[in-house]
């Protein structure tokens, strides 16, 4: 009987091919790891790689590190068309990841038909970004997206123009992230979204976009310009997190410099709105709410403030004590079942903003409808100035251990 050395036998290991034994599924999800360029290369490999970048279920249309990038924007345009035509007609995509530069043009037509295209092969999970200087102009318009499959989309680094924030027709859409966006369009809707963030992005300044998201469990709005939203009624809403900076273009006019809310200039009363945002906050179950002292919304919508029936935790910052504690008041007044309340104060640049308080002295007395449920106070503050002392003994006055933790500027 022949004998086979053991350098044979490692010889004939060495080229064997167990790679391309392994199942198209499995190789597929191999596919998926790689950019669509390197994807597509593959096919030079082996006969059994020839056409699996054609049915691969997750494409990474990402050019940061690509050789495309050396190239020209039409080679990539005429490239990533290409590979949506090619592909196995048959062939769903479970995620789609497009990063497009577009260094060389101002053409963004494409971007939208190949969304559409994603959509057409029934994509769950699509992501688009466009990481670009903020001086170039890019856009995505068009008629709203259509998809029953489409379960999340995170959108960043593009203005949205027309119904492109329509999600009505996007059934089982339930992630949305929106980040670094133009927000062109005169609503956000949708009756399936459960959680939505919206963060460093800039809304129209001339009127305010509606959000019409019912169904909402979880809500992240932070850090953006223009215009605040207006929210509607989210009766699931269990989680929200609103951020109002300094460039938003939400102040009094005449009660700018003291940071308060006049109650008769077009910016306190116009849009026929009530309130803007704590309306549509009212039902959630814990709450942080954070504003630049000189941002007024809170205040504003203070007065017509909704009875935050479920609400267990409470988060604010500065806002609510100055110039004096109404806010603060009026916020614990209509929290019955509040548990857990936590104040987060800046260090204070002017000493005079406690003045008022001294001289109403019913603002510093325990409010009658205090929550009966309230157990827990912390307060956290760089220094214990003579502002967090005035807040400090009006807490005391509700009986409850205060917990202070000290934080860095």
């Amino acid at each position: 009987m022949p004998q086979t050395s053991r350098a044979d036998k490692s010889s004939k290991s060495c080229h064997e091919d167990r790679l391309s034994a392994l199942p198209d599924d499995v190789l597929h999800q191999v596919l998926g790891f790689l950019q669509a360029d390197e994807a597509v290369r593959t096919c030079l490999l082996a006969k059994r790689w020839r056409y699996l970048w054609k049915s691969m279920r997750r494409l990474r249309i990402n050019g940061s590190g690509g050789e495309w990038w050396g190239s020209t924007d039409v080679f990539l345009t005429k490239f990533v068309s290409c590979l949506l035509l090619l592909r196995d007609p048959g062939s769903t995509l479970d995620e789609v990841e497009i990063e497009y530069a577009n260094h060389f043009g101002d053409d963004h037509t494409w971007i939208s038909t190949w969304i559409r295209h994603a959509l057409s092969c029934q994509t769950q999970v699509l992501t688009v970004k466009f990481p670009l200087p903020v001086h170039v102009d890019r856009y995505l318009d068009g008629p709203p997206l259509v998809s029953r499959y489409l379960r999340r989309l995170e959108i960043s680094q593009v203005r949205l123009k027309s119904n492109f924030l329509n999600f009505s027709s996007c059934s089982t859409l339930e992630d949305l992230k929106i980040k670094d966006c133009d927000l062109y369009a005169s609503s956000i809707l949708s009756q399936s979204v459960k959680h939505l963030s919206i963060k460093d992005c800039f809304f129209k300044d001339d009127v305010r976009i509606s959000i019409s998201v019912p169904n909402l469990v979880s809500l992240q709005l932070r850090s953006y310009g223009g215009r605040t939203p207006f929210l509607e009624s989210m009766s699931s809403l269990e989680t929200a997190v609103v951020s109002v900076e300094v460039w938003s273009v939400n102040y009094c006019r005449k009660g700018f410099f003291a940071g308060e809310c006049c109650g008769t200039c077009l910016d306190c009363c116009g849009n026929g709105h009530g309130c803007v945002l704590l309306g549509g906050l009212s039902r959630a179950k814990n709450l942080q709410l954070i504003a630049h002292p000189e941002m007024f919304i809170f205040r504003r919508d203070l007065r017509w403030c909704p009875t935050f029936s479920k609400l267990k935790t409470l988060l604010l910052n500065e806002w609510c004590v100055q110039p004096d504690l109404r806010a603060l008041v009026c916020m614990l007044e209509h929290s019955p079942v509040l548990e857990n309340l936590t104040l987060q104060l800046c260090k204070q640049e002017k000493p005079a903003c406690a003045v008022e308080v001294e001289e109403n002295p019913g603002l510093v007395e325990k409010p009658a409808a205090i929550s009966g449920y309230l157990k827990i106070i912390r307060v956290k503050c760089e220094d214990v100035d003579g502002r967090v002392c005035k807040v400090l003994n009006f807490l005391s006055t509700f009986g409850i251990e205060i917990t202070i933790q000290r934080t860095k500027g």
